[in-house]
C-alpha cells in the first residue's frame, strides 16, 4: 500500500538534497548556563558542526565526503538521516521536505534510508544472535521475516555458508564478521539510500579491502545511492562517484573523484592528497605543508576558515570564499580566493543572496 511520500515522489528530483544545511549546538553543560544562553543569545557561542552546505545525491550515486576529525562530517551524515534536526536550512528526500514529513513519511524514510555506523563491536546488540538481528528491521517494517530472506542477505555479505554464522552471537564474531552483519541489517530491508560512517576505519587493512570491496559490488547490485564519510581519501576514492571536501563544517571543494585526486584546487585537499599513503619505500614525496590542528567550531575565525594553516594565505582570505566552478567546468567546485575574480563575484554575491564579506 503506497505511502503519502510515495504518492508525492518526484522521478526527476535527487534522491537526496541538502540545501544551506546548519547544525549548531549548545555548549552548555548544566540547566543555569543553558537558561544563560538563552536570555543572551550569543552565536558565536554556538558549536556550529555543519555551517552552510549544500549536497545532491542522485539516483544510483555514491558521493564520499572527507575532512579530519572534527570538521563536521559525522554530524552531517547523522543530519540526513533524522537524528539530528537542522538548525536551519532544509533537507529534502525525492524532492519532499523532510520538514513537512508525517509520521507514515517517517517511517517509510527509515525504512528506505539505512545507516552503517563507524564501530561494527559496538553496532550490534550482544544479546541478540545474527538471526535476531537481522529479523529485527524486518519485524519494526512489517516485511515478512522469512529464513530465505535472511539467509540470502548473509550470502551476499559474504558470510557463507550462511548455516555457520547465523545462530552466532556478536562475541563470537571477528571485526571484518561484525561489520558485514551491520551491512547485512541494513540491506535486509532493501534500502534506497546508504549513509556509511568510516565503515572500515576500526578494520584491518586486509578487511578494510574486502568490505570496501563488498560496498562497491552491493550498491551497484542494488541499486542504492550512497553517502561514505570517511577521513581517509584513499578508501572513498575507491568506491565514489564524487568526493566533498569538508573542512570546519563547510564544504571547500567537489567535484568527480578522477578530478580531485589528480587536480586538486583547494590548498587543503592539495595537501589531503600528499598525505595518502604510497606502498613504496623508496618513493620521495613532498611532504604535506599542513601546520596545526582543526580550529574550535566554537571560536571560529571569520573568512576562510583555512587560513590560519594555509601556505597560500593573503589578506583578502579574511573575506569568505565562495564555492564557485574552476577551470569553467560545474563539475568541479572550490571555495578558495585563488580561483576567481573578487570583483565579479562580489557582484554576483550581491543577486544571488550570499556575502561577500563574513560577518559572522
Amino acid at each position: 500500500m503506497a505511502t503519502e511520500l510515495t504518492e508525492r515522489e518526484n522521478e526527476a528530483a535527487p534522491v537526496m538534497e541538502v540545501r544551506n544545511v546548519e547544525k549548531h549546538f549548545d555548549p552548555s553543560s548544566n540547566v543555569i548556563e543553558k537558561l544563560r544562553a538563552r536570555l543572551s543569545p550569543d552565536s558565536r557561542s554556538k558549536i556550529r558542526a555543519v555551517d552552510g552546505v549544500d549536497l545532491t545525491l542522485e539516483k544510483e550515486q555514491v558521493q564520499g565526503v572527507i575532512g579530519e576529525s572534527g570538521c563536521g562530517k559525522s554530524t552531517l551524515l547523522l543530519t540526513l538521516i533524522g537524528e539530528h534536526l537542522p538548525s536551519e536550512g532544509e533537507l529534502l528526500y525525492k524532492g519532499n521536505p523532510v520538514s513537512e514529513f508525517s509520521k507514515a513519511d517517517w517511517k517509510q524514510f527509515r525504512r528506505e534510508v539505512q545507516i552503517i555506523f563507524q564501530d561494527p563491536f559496538n553496532a550490534i546488540n550482544p544479546h541478540f544472535t545474527v538471526r535476531q538481528t537481522l529479523k529485527e528491521p524486518l519485524r519494526i517494517h512489517n516485511i515478512d521475516q522469512t529464513e530465505e530472506r535472511i539467509r540470502e542477505v548473509l550470502e551476499q555479505v559474504q558470510l557463507r555458508p550462511a548455516e555457520q554464522y547465523i545462530d552466532r552471537h556478536e562475541s563470537e564474531l571477528s571485526g571484518g564478521e561484525k561489520q558485514r552483519v551491520a551491512i547485512a541489517r541494513a540491506l535486509i530491508v532493501d534500502p534506497e539510500v546508504i549513509l556509511a560512517d568510516e565503515p572500515v576505519s576500526m578494520l584491518d587493512v586486509s578487511t578494510q579491502a574486502s568490505v570496501l570491496e563488498l560496498l562497491e559490488d552491493l550498491t551497484t547490485e542494488y541499486g542504492a545511492s550512497m553517502m561514505y564519510v570517511s577521513h581517509d581519501l584513499s578508501t572513498v576514492s575507491y568506491v565514489c562517484d564524487r568526493v566533498n571536501v569538508m573542512y570546519l563544517g563547510r564544504l571547500v571543494e567537489k567535484a568527480p573523484t578522477k578530478e580531485i585526486i589528480n587536480n586538486p584546487k583547494h590548498p587543503y585537499t592539495q595537501a589531503l592528497i600528499r598525505a595518502i599513503p604510497i606502498p613504496d619505500p623508496h618513493f620521495e614525496r613532498e611532504w604535506t605543508q599542513i601546520k596545526g590542528a582543526v580550529g574550535d567550531a566554537q571560536d571560529l575565525p571569520t573568512g576562510c576558515r583555512f587560513k590560519d594553516r594555509c601556505p597560500e594565505r593573503m589578506d583578502i582570505c579574511d573575506e569568505r570564499p565562495l564555492l564557485r566552478p574552476v577551470d569553467g567546468d560545474g563539475g568541479h567546485e572550490a571555495a578558495c580566493h585563488l580561483y576567481y575574480d573578487h570583483e565579479d563575484v562580489v557582484a554576483a554575491s550581491a543577486t544571488d543572496g550570499h556575502a561577500g564579506v563574513d560577518a559572522e
